[in-house]
């Protein structure tokens, strides 16, 4: 922090006792804001609460922006703090102050509540906030937010392992990503197809949209999208019975993952599964049992410890 800034926090400190109400609160939200920047997601989560408090206490003096500013800024705080679930709750009722006098507001905190329940592993409620959002009715709403919209609904559905539901709402998502010109999250839409069609044993609709996935990510140069792209298109692939060019697919995913910078070892982990049931399927089980009797190690040292 730099002289300044600490001496207009100084400042905004001096200022509490001699102040009261809406200016008081707007002083705790300066704070909090600063707090924030600097990664003090405690003290920025007090401060917020503290302007909630009075502002809450104001009732109708106070501004629809001004109470929605600080129920974010108390959501963000928890989220920075891995208390996900309480984020998402708070967002909630940051809906229910907004929805009479500010609907399109509310659906944006809907959206920031389906955001934080997916992080803490509700999908349920994720979804639900997520389709509340789409159902909201938006006259200024865009092919992106409609397919990000499409997408959070999409991909909440594939964690409840709900793969044929997730197909139209992907695919919807991946034309209104198209229509917004967002390659990059075109690809996200056609990595998740895959995955509900490699789940739904259609090897031919997953091969699709993998080999759509490595396009792009080859296109752009992106060793980590492109490892995941030759991930799902191999597994795709053993659906297809192809079982040389998915071991090669596998193994060069393989490559790519263990030589960056950071290994993602649970894929890693998959990846020589996959390619040890290829093994077995073309009967060289010794090869395949000492693949797993080497990633055993690996699985040994990233299992969880009670």
């Amino acid at each position: 922090m730099s002289n300044n800034e600490k001496q207009d926090e100084k400042e905004l400190w001096q200022r509490i006792p001699n102040t009261e109400g809406t200016e008081r609160a707007e002083t705790f939200v300066a704070l909090s804001h600063i707090a924030y920047d600097r990664g003090d997601h405690k003290a920025s989560l007090a401060l917020c609460e503290s302007a909630r408090e009075i502002y809450e206490q104001l009732g109708a003096e106070t501004s629809t922006s001004a109470l929605m500013h600080v129920y974010e800024g108390i959501s963000w705080s928890l989220r920075k703090l891995d208390r996900d679930e309480e984020a998402a709750e708070l967002a909630m009722r940051a809906v229910d102050l907004l929805k009479e006098d500010s609907p399109l507001d509310a659906a944006d905190m809907m959206r920031d509540a389906g955001r934080f329940y997916f992080a803490a592993g509700k999908y349920e409620k994720s979804l639900q906030c997520h389709q509340n959002a789409i159902a909201e009715v938006d006259p200024n709403t865009t092919d992106f937010i409609m397919g990000i919209d499409s997408y959070n609904c999409g991909f909440a559905l594939i964690r409840l392992e709900r793969y044929a539901d997730s197909l139209p709402l992907m695919l919807a998502a991946r034309n209104y990503l198209k229509k917004a010109k967002e390659p990059e999250k075109v690809y996200y839409c056609d990595e998740y197809l895959a995955v509900s069609y490699i789940e739904l044993k259609n090897g031919v609709e997953a091969t699709t949209h993998a080999q759509k996935c490595l396009d792009f990510a080859q296109s752009a140069q992106n060793e980590a999208l492109e490892t995941w792209a030759r991930y799902r298109l191999g597994c795709a692939k053993v659906l297809l019975g192809e079982f040389d060019e998915a071991e090669d697919l596998l193994r060069q995913a393989l490559a790519t993952n263990v030589h960056a910078g950071n290994t993602d070892w649970d894929l890693a982990i998959e990846l020589e599964k996959e390619i040890a049931n290829i093994l077995v399927i073309k009967g060289l089980v010794g090869e395949a049992n000492e693949i797993k009797r080497r990633i055993a190690t690996i699985e040994d040292t990233m299992k969880d410890e009670d």
